[in-house]
């Protein structure tokens, strides 16, 4: 029988004992959650519930293990709920709660608080979690193998521009997809549509500066193509067009999409610049 631990605070001691009834799928859950900050239900049972037959098998063991992670204070859920298709239980948004982030924080690394955020910085963490789920559906399906994916700030970079200029590059994600023939590296940027153009431009620049100085392509190999993930056809025509006319971009840099479009833009390939073909053995 699981050990049902009283609700009390995260000290040392009952660290310990929750530590020795986690199982890997706990402890993945817990990553998963300390990695992106908040995700539904319907996220954590398509990432770690997806051997079931059936989705309502599925989801239905996936409330189970996190009703009991949230019973020992492991992770908490929002009052709010996420919207458009879901409803119940496969609608709430999860996050780390006390002993979660103590187990999952890094030694010497101070404490991390999550349930306190504005809903477009909700919305935005959200959707970024959508599109990590997207590409792991994406890789089960054989497209692809998943090498590595970052969030921020592992994606972070801070670099000196060619003017002498201190910059800080902040990709939301990034993507080593693997073939048997390629190596594919993308960086992805997640638009909500709730910022202008010129300042989408703007980070558009950052990408060429960082580009300028060879320090991605002398950690990679190539240097990464960058996919804009927009809400809508209007806008990838916008943001495209956008890009075209400024003369200090290079456009084979960026591709911009919709959502539905990220499965069939993401696969390695020859075609783009941010493809290595593997050297044969």
């Amino acid at each position: 029988m699981t050990m049902r631990l009283p609700r009390t605070g995260a000290g040392p001691s009952r660290l310990v004992l929750l530590r020795t009834e986690l199982s890997v799928r706990d402890e993945e859950i817990l990553a998963f959650l300390n990695d992106h900050r908040y995700a539904t239900t319907t996220h954590l049972r398509d990432v770690f519930f997806a051997e079931h037959a059936t989705l309502t098998a599925g989801t239905r063991a996936c409330i189970r293990v996190l009703h009991r992670l949230l019973h020992n204070r492991l992770i908490a859920r929002l009052e709010r709920r996420v919207g458009g298709t879901a409803r119940g239980s496969a609608a709430t948004i999860w996050y780390l709660d006390a002993a979660g982030e103590r187990l999952t924080r890094p030694e010497g690394a101070r404490r991390r608080r999550f349930a306190a955020v504005s809903t477009p910085f909700l919305a935005h963490t959200l959707t970024i979690t959508d599109t990590h789920v997207a590409l792991i559906h994406r890789a089960r399906s054989g497209a692809f193998a998943i090498e590595r994916v970052d969030l921020e700030p592992n994606t972070w970079r801070s670099f000196v521009t060619s003017a002498g200029t201190a910059w800080i590059l902040k990709p939301d994600l990034f993507a080593h997809l693997t073939t048997d023939e390629y190596d594919d590296l993308w960086y992805l940027e997640i638009d909500l549509g709730t910022e202008s153009i010129p300042v989408l431009l703007a980070k558009c620049r950052t990408y060429a500066a960082y580009k300028a100085t060879g320090r991605a392509q002398a950690e990679h190999g190539v240097f990464p193509g960058v996919l804009w993930i927009v809400p809508t056809p209007r806008r990838v025509q916008r943001l495209a067009d956008a890009i075209h006319a400024d003369p200090a971009l290079p456009n084979r840099l960026f591709t911009v999409i919709t959502p539905d479009q990220l499965a069939a833009t993401i696969s390695p390939a020859d075609t783009r610049p941010s493809s290595l073909r593997k050297e044969e053995p």
